[in-house]
């Protein structure tokens, strides 16, 4: 899986395609060699060769048939050695030598019917090291010659496979680090659109590179200033209306504790507390105050067992179970909220069923992972991730009754994925909801 994981991406798929037509290329320029080194061989001997095969097939016609063997052992030579055979042979395909048995057959005529076939055993370089010509007298006779190729002579073949590797490794080297530097700005760009949704103040893509590389980063930085510039404009009049609403709001207060009727009195105060809460929360989610809080080493052991003395005052009872093996590089305040509301959200909806608070540390190279499970009603899974939108509640006892603002997941979820981790919610077998926090080794 891994292995698909990386082959996932333009820089190895380009790398790829260039190497195979490279080698295709390399295919067709070695058959392409083979043909005209065969032409090459088959001019070079064809006509010295035709002479001899003339001058042999003269001689024996000239000469009686009990006397054509010992003409034969006269004639043979180092290179070339002839025999008598009783028949003509069957007609089969040169291969290779094709052009060869071409240009014999011009030189001896067609009435000698020329074959020429390559040794079945060593050959050099795709070409056979000795070649078979069969060829037919006038009175019928078949005369077979076999032809050896002198193995330091100028037609030997060439050692030209080494260099054709050499120049394939030369060129494969040459075509990664092409790609590889063609690919950079995309990876660069990659990980500025992905450090984006964590920090938009973060620092311009550099706008260097090729014209359409400079283009694409010229976009982004575009992008990048209207969002933050967007974001701003609405933190700013959010902030203004936030203000203007204090003021009924603490009016309101101060005419309510003038009520005679104190049911009603606790009514419209408890209305108005919940609406500073309404209002302060929902600045919150929508300030992203993490996003401007700078990474530190926290030690993850230490929060979780704070916030956990924190809530056992609301239920009596939180387990932990795990740690985290080293320091976590993360936003203090920002991942303690984070937390906060994910152990609250457990506390709150857990102890209407009973049971204790249960939290699950596991440490990874890669992710440190918490668990929190409560023993609570649960969430049909069909609206599981549609708690973590802003607003939301659940129904039976998840709704406005039970407390809260419906932002509480929406703010942890948010806060964890500025640390470029996530939280999810899934029902447990035996009842009750856990939440799960992922937190990703460092922060990019």
């Amino acid at each position: 899986m891994t292995g698909m994981k990386r082959f996932d991406s333009i820089y190895l798929r380009v790398t790829v395609v260039l190497l195979l037509g490279l080698l295709a290329a390399q295919g067709v320029a070695e058959r392409l060699y083979q043909e005209e080194r065969e032409r090459v061989v088959s001019h070079l001997i064809a006509g010295p060769l035709g002479q001899r095969l003339n001058m042999v097939a003269g001689k024996l016609e000239r000469t009686p048939v009990n006397e054509r063997e010992d003409l034969l052992r006269v004639l043979n030579s180092p290179r070339i050695t002839f025999t008598l055979a009783s028949a003509p042979g069957a007609e089969t395909e040169p291969g290779p030598l094709h052009h060869l048995q071409a240009r014999l057959r011009e030189a001896l005529g067609a009435e000698r019917r020329v074959q020429v076939t390559g040794d079945s055993g060593e050959t050099r370089d795709g070409m056979p090291a000795a070649i078979r010509i069969s060829l037919t007298l006038s009175d019928g006779q078949r005369v077979v010659a076999s032809h050896h190729y002198p193995p330091e002579s100028a037609i030997a073949p060439s050692r030209h496979l080494p260099l054709l590797t050499g120049y394939f490794l030369a060129i494969a080297v040459i075509t990664l680090l092409a790609m590889r530097w063609a690919v950079r700005p995309l990876q660069r760009l990659a990980r500025a659109a992905d450090a984006l949704g964590r920090d938009l103040a973060g620092a311009p893509l550099a706008e260097a590179g090729p014209r359409e590389v400079r283009q694409a980063a010229r976009a982004f930085n575009t992008m990048q200033n209207r969002l933050a510039s967007y974001l701003n404009d609405r933190l700013r009049i959010l902030a203004a209306v936030s203000h203007d609403l204090k003021s009924p709001i603490t009016r309101l207060k101060l005419r309510a504790e003038m009520l005679a009727d104190a049911a009603q009195r606790e009514k419209f105060l408890s209305d108005l507390d919940e609406m500073e809460a309404m209002i302060a929360a929902t600045l919150d989610f929508l300030r992203g105050e993490s996003r401007q809080e700078n990474g530190v080493l926290l030690d993850i052991n230490a929060l979780v067992s704070t916030l956990c003395d924190d809530m056992r005052a609301q239920n009596g009872h939180i387990e932990i179970s795990g740690e985290a093996s080293r320091p976590l590089l993360a936003r203090p305040q920002a991942l303690r909220r984070c937390l906060s509301n994910l152990l609250d959200n457990a506390v709150r909806y857990g102890k209407s069923a009973g049971g204790g608070i249960r939290i699950t540390l596991q440490d990874g190279a890669e992710a440190l992972t918490l668990h929190i499970d409560d023993n609570g009603p649960g969430i049909p899974d069909s609206e599981l991730e549609q708690m973590f939108e802003p607003f939301r509640r659940g129904e039976a006892s998840r709704n406005r009754a039970t407390g809260g603002t419906g932002l509480g997941l929406a703010i942890a979820r948010n806060l964890a994925r500025a640390h470029g981790g996530d939280v999810m919610l899934r029902n447990r077998p035996e009842g009750g909801l856990r939440a799960t926090l992922v937190l990703p080794r460092g922060l990019n």
